[in-house]
C-alpha cells in the first residue's frame, strides 16, 4: 500500500523532466536529452492513468494498478513519480533488476528529490552494492549541504572502507554546518589515530583543552591519551596537577588510579581506590568496578572478608540508597557463605529500598523456608504479590504457608489468585502444584467434583505430578467406580518411587478394592516394610489387616488391626474388627 506521505511527495513532482539514465557495468551514467513536450491531451491522459493506478494500489488491487501504471509510463516515460511508484510495486515481487531500473530513472529524472535519492541508496545497501550506495549519498550530500544526517551516513561508509582521508573530509564538512564541538573533535582525533598520525591526534585533543581552559576533564583526557601512548611522565604531571586543583573530582581520581596501577605504585593506587569508593560524586558503575577489583585482589591475598565488608559499609554509609552496591554486598556475602543472621539484614535493606526486588525477596524467602517460619513467609510473600503481582512463586509459598497454618480458605484463595496469573511460558511445575493443592483443599471441604477438576488441570500441566497422582487415585477409588483409572494413576507413583510407603499403600488398597487380594498383599507388605517412621501409619496398618484377612490370614489381620489402633487410627470399625476377628466394610 502507498502511504499518504509518499503520495504527497509524488504530486509535488513535475510530470516530465529533461534527464534520464542508462545502466553500464560500472553503475549509473547520466544521459542528458531533451524530453519531448507532452501535448495537453497526453498530459491529461497521463495524469488520469497515474492517479487511477495510485487509487487501485491503495485499494489493494495490485494487478490493476500495475497495468494502469504501465500505461501511464507508455504515455510519459519521463515521469519520475511513475517510475518511483512502479519500483515500490515491484519491490513486493522481489524483481531486483526491474526495481533498480525504475529507481535509477526516478532519481535521475528528479535529481533534487531527496526521497528518490535515499530510496535508491537504501536499495543499493539492501542488495549489497555499497559503492553505488556511496555514490548516491555523496550526490545527495552535494545537493543538500545542510543534511548532516546524510554526512553521518557517509562517515560510516568511509569508516567501513577505512578511507580515513575521505572520512576526515566528511567530518570537516559536518563541522562547516554545525561548528566545532567536542564530539567532532574527538572523532577527528580517533581518525588521526587510525591513520597512525599520533601528533595530529594529540593536537586535536590539545585544541579541546585549549578551548576549554576551565574544564579539567579535557586536561585529564589529554593525560589519559598520553598514558596510552607511553608518555607516562607527561601524563603523571597532568594528573598530579589535576588532583591538587580538584582532589574530589571523580574523573580525575579514576584516571589517577589507572596511572598509579600502570606504574606499579600499588599503595597510591589502593589509596586512590578508597577515595573513589567513598566519593559521593563518583559514578556507581565506577564504584562497582572498583570494589570488584578490591574483592579480586583480596581473594588473591588470602580472602580476608573483614576488609571487604568494612569497605562495603563505608561505601554504603556515603550513599545508603545505592541499590547496586547493596546487591553486590549480598552477592559477596553469599559467595563467602556468611552466616544467615548477617545476610538477612543485608537482604532486608535491599527490600526496604526496592520492595519490588524479586531476587532479594526470594533469597530471604529461602531462609524462612529452611526454618519453616510460616508466619514470616506469609508476611514476605503477601508483599511479594503486591509489588510483583506476576511472580507466581510468591503465590505458591503464600498459599503453602496458609495451608501449613491450617487456614485452608485463605490458602485456596491465594492459589486461585496464582492461577489467574498463568501466562504462556509459565512454570509448569508451579502451575501444576497450584492445582494440586487446590484439589486437596477442595476435597477436604467436600467439594469433590471441583477437587477432581483441579486434579485434572494439575495433570494437564504436568502429567507426572506424583503427589497429585497418588491423592487423586486414592480419593477416586473411595468415591467412584472408576477403579481402573485409579489403578493406572497409582501404578505410575509406585514406578516412580518404589519405596514410598504411602504410594505403595494406595496401590495395594486399589488392588484390594478390585478384589485382587494376593497382589494387594504383596504391595501392602512392601508398604509396611518401608514405613520406617517412629510411629507407623495407622491407615497403612489397618489396610494391612484388611488385606491379610481377605487372604485367609486372620491372626495376622487382627495383629495389624491392634497395631493400627495403637498407632492412632481413628476408624470407627477398627474395634469391632478386632472383637469379631472379621473384616467389616464401611458403608
Amino acid at each position: 500500500m502507498l502511504t499518504g506521505s509518499i503520495l504527497a511527495v509524488l504530486f509535488l513532482l513535475p510530470a516530465a523532466c529533461s534527464r534520464t539514465s542508462t545502466l553500464t557495468s560500472g553503475g549509473r551514467q547520466d544521459v542528458a536529452h531533451a524530453a519531448p513536450q507532452l501535448s495537453s491531451r497526453d498530459s491529461m491522459r497521463y495524469q488520469y492513468f497515474f492517479l487511477e493506478a495510485v487509487r487501485m494500489q491503495e485499494q489493494g488491487k495490485l494487478d490493476a494498478a500495475h497495468d494502469l501504471l504501465s500505461h501511464a509510463l507508455s504515455i510519459n516515460p519521463n515521469a519520475p513519480e511513475a517510475h518511483y511508484l512502479m519500483a515500490m510495486y515491484l519491490s513486493d515481487l522481489g524483481l531486483d533488476s526491474a526495481i533498480r531500473h525504475h529507481l535509477e530513472l526516478a532519481a535521475e529524472l528528479a535529481p533534487d528529490n531527496s526521497t528518490y535519492q535515499e530510496r535508491l541508496a537504501q536499495y543499493f545497501i539492501s542488495t549489497k552494492h555499497y559503492d553505488e550506495a556511496l555514490a548516491v549519498y555523496e550526490e545527495l550530500a552535494e545537493n543538500h549541504h545542510d543534511r548532516t544526517d546524510v554526512l553521518e551516513i557517509l562517515m560510516q561508509f568511509y569508516q567501513n572502507k577505512r578511507d580515513y582521508d575521505r572520512l576526515l573530509d566528511v567530518v570537516n564538512r559536518i563541522e562547516q554546518q554545525v561548528g566545532t564541538n567536542e564530539e567532532l573533535t574527538l572523532t577527528k582525533m580517533r581518525v588521526y589515530e587510525l591513520k597512525g598520525d599520533q601528533e595530529a591526534a594529540r593536537l586535536a585533543l590539545q585544541s579541546l583543552a585549549d578551548e576549554h581552559p576551565n574544564d579539567l576533564s579535557y586536561r585529564v583526557m589529554m593525560g589519559n591519551w598520553l598514558m596510552k601512548n607511553n608518555r607516562q611522565e607527561d601524563a603523571g604531571r597532568i594528573f598530579t596537577a589535576a588532583l591538587q586543583e580538584e582532589p574530589d573530582n571523580a574523573y580525575v581520581q579514576a584516571s589517577a588510579y589507572d596511572y598509579f596501577k600502570s606504574q606499579g605504585q600499588d599503595s597510591l593506587a589502593k589509596d586512590m581506590m578508597e577515595r573513589i569508593l567513598v566519593n559521593r560524586k563518583a559514578a556507581t558503575e565506577n564504584k562497582v568496578t572498583m570494589i570488584r577489583q578490591l574483592i579480586s585482589e583480596n581473594q588473591k591475598a588470602g580472602g580476608d572478608s573483614t576488609e571487604v565488608l568494612d569497605m562495603f559499609n563505608r561505601v554504603m554509609a556515603v550513599n545508603p540508597k545505592d541499590i547496586d552496591m547493596a546487591e553486590l554486598k549480598v552477592a559477596y556475602m553469599t559467595l563467602k557463605n556468611m552466616p544467615e543472621e548477617q545476610v538477612r539484614p543485608a537482604l532486608q535493606h535491599i527490600l526496604d529500598m526496592a520492595p519490588d526486588n524479586v531476587s532479594a525477596r526470594v533469597q530471604l524467602l529461602q531462609f524462612h523456608l529452611n526454618k519453616m517460619e510460616w508466619k514470616d513467609i506469609i508476611t514476605l510473600c503477601t508483599a511479594g504479590t503486591q509489588y510483583n503481582p506476576d511472580e507466581m512463586v510468591f503465590y505458591y509459598y503464600l498459599g503453602l504457608a496458609h495451608y501449613q497454618e491450617g487456614d485452608e480458605d485463605q490458602a485456596l484463595n491465594v492459589f486461585q489468585r496464582g492461577v489467574s496469573q498463568i501466562r504462556e511460558g509459565s512454570n509448569a511445575n508451579i502451575v501444576s502444584d497450584f492445582y494440586y493443592f487446590m484439589g486437596d483443599i477442595l476435597h477436604h471441604q467436600g467439594r469433590q467434583q471441583e477437587a477432581f477438576a483441579a486434579y485434572d488441570s494439575c495433570l494437564q500441566w504436568k502429567d507426572d505430578n506424583i503427589a497429585c497422582l497418588n491423592n487423586y487415585a486414592y480419593y477416586l477409588c473411595e468415591t467412584s467406580d472408576d477403579l481402573k483409572r485409579a489403578e493406572q494413576m497409582s501404578y505410575k507413583t509406585v514406578k516412580a518411587e518404589p519405596q514410598n510407603a504411602t504410594y505403595l499403600d494406595t496401590y495395594a488398597w486399589i488392588l484390594f478394592l478390585e478384589e485382587r487380594y494376593e497382589e494387594a498383599l504383596s504391595y501392602i507388605n512392601m508398604a509396611v516394610s518401608n514405613d520406617t517412621d517412629s510411629i507407623q501409619s495407622g491407615v497403612i496398618l489397618e489396610h494391612a489387616g484388611d488385606i491379610c484377612f481377605m487372604n485367609g490370614q486372620t491372626d495376622e489381620a487382627v495383629d495389624f488391626w491392634k497395631k493400627a489402633l495403637s498407632a492412632g487410627a481413628d476408624s470407627p470399625l477398627l474395634p469391632k474388627k478386632i472383637k469379631t476377628r472379621k473384616y467389616l466394610k464401611s458403608k
